[in-house]
């Protein structure tokens, strides 16, 4: 069984006496394991399909994640769920600045985990040598690079071990050279964690060469969907 089923998913937004549709009658199934890269130019509906995947945002039609129809979940349901069971990797990093790195990713094992805290520390000592960050682990994301914040994000969304990871532009505010080593740290840990399926967004056709699967997008429906086999994101540029 898919690890993700949609069926006949739309987003429409009035305005006026106009209806936009941001995503219409999309239909899709995805395995667990892949890196799939959802593919489109600005308005595409690439960012709305990945909010609807998270359950961030309300759409018609059905989703099902790991055979839970989250589409019938109501609020309180539909945040536990996404708590335990999603991670997020953001464009702008999100980490909370009053919080070490350690104590970032220790914070998002605590919302999803019941774990003693000692195995917490642990778990999130583990990821964040798992991204190569292990020696700042005691600094602040004021005292990182944007590079390194959002390998701490990757670290941080990892750490829960989620069955979906959604990551919304990643590279968008790094250089070409951090970028490569944030791509290259979610590949690594995408292929540690087979029962995982990783949707990243991008405008970037470069970027794209690092999926298993590339699904293009354009006005809010699928245009194309290609299997390939991924490129290594250390050796790709942009």
């Amino acid at each position: 069984m898919s690890l993700v089923e949609l069926e006949n998913v739309q987003r429409v937004y009035q305005m006026g006496h106009s209806k936009i549709y941001a995503l219409k009658n999309i239909s899709l199934k995805l395995e667990s394991g892949n890196l799939v890269v959802c593919l489109g130019p600005s308005g595409s509906g690439k960012t709305t399909l990945l909010n609807v995947l998270g359950g961030i945002d309300k759409c018609e039609g059905k989703i099902c994640i790991a055979g839970k129809e989250i589409t019938r979940f109501g609020k309180r349901k539909l945040s536990r769920f996404r708590r335990k069971h999603v991670g997020f990797i953001f464009q702008f990093f999100n980490l909370l600045p009053v919080y070490s790195a350690l104590e970032n990713v220790e914070y998002a094992v605590e919302l999803s985990q019941k774990r003693s805290r000692n195995e917490t520390r642990l778990k999130a000592e583990e990821y964040l040598k798992a991204v190569g960050l292990y020696e700042k682990k005691d600094m602040f994301p004021s005292q990182l690079s944007g590079g390194e914040q959002q390998r701490v994000a990757a670290a941080r969304a990892l750490a829960k071990e989620p069955k979906l990871l959604l990551c919304d532009e990643p590279t968008g505010e790094l250089s070409v050279k951090e970028g490569r080593l944030v791509l290259a740290t979610i590949q690594k840990l995408v292929r540690t964690r087979p029962d995982t399926l990783t949707v990243l967004v991008t405008h970037n056709r470069k970027i794209s060469e690092i999926a298993d699967l590339v699904i293009s997008l354009r006005s809010g429906t699928i245009d194309s969907i290609t299997p390939q086999k991924p490129v290594d994101a250390m050796e790709i540029t942009w």
